[in-house]
């Protein structure tokens, strides 16, 4: 027991020696004084990063609710925005385009106006019609990072017929 204490004496005042030598009393603080920055940086850009990535799938699966709503009623414009405002609790409100672009093609994929049969300009099968689907929302990320945009844009296209 007597030994055991000697060396537990002998160890301290060793470590005592060590510090005054050495003269480490304040270096963690130091370390974690530099190293804090660069954390907190890092975690930032992990946190806007998944927040970005977050808005996105959530505004790409309301754009595949509102073409899945197209599918059935393609003429109703208030209604297809409607569906996707209402498809997740978005804050900011979605914004969307004037109207939703329809393009028509051909069997043989070659484009053409929606006006016009496949058959009158030589190409085979029946039209094929397609509408596009798009919505925008803002994004402002707690750090600016170059890179990231402003505004997320999701676009889904349904065939019509």
């Amino acid at each position: 027991m007597k030994a055991l204490l000697k060396s537990e004496r002998f160890f301290w005042a060793t470590a005592r020696v060590q510090l005054y030598i050495l003269r480490t009393h304040g270096s963690v603080a130091v370390e974690f004084a530099l190293t804090a920055p660069a954390i907190l940086l890092l975690v930032s850009g992990v946190m806007d990063f998944g927040m970005l990535a977050t808005k996105s799938a959530g505004l790409t699966a309301a754009t595949r609710v509102g073409a899945e709503y197209a599918r059935v009623h393609p003429q109703d414009a208030a209604g297809i925005r409607n569906v996707m405002q209402d498809a997740m609790s978005f804050a900011p409100a979605l914004v969307f385009p004037a109207s939703f672009p329809r393009s028509c093609e051909c069997n043989d994929q070659a484009p053409i106006s929606c006006s016009e049969s496949c058959a009158t300009v030589g190409h085979p099968g029946p039209n094929r019609v397609f509408i596009q689907i798009t919505g925008n929302q803002s994004f402002t990320p707690f750090v600016p990072w170059p890179g990231i945009p402003a505004t997320i844009t999701a676009t889904t296209e349904v065939r019509l017929q």
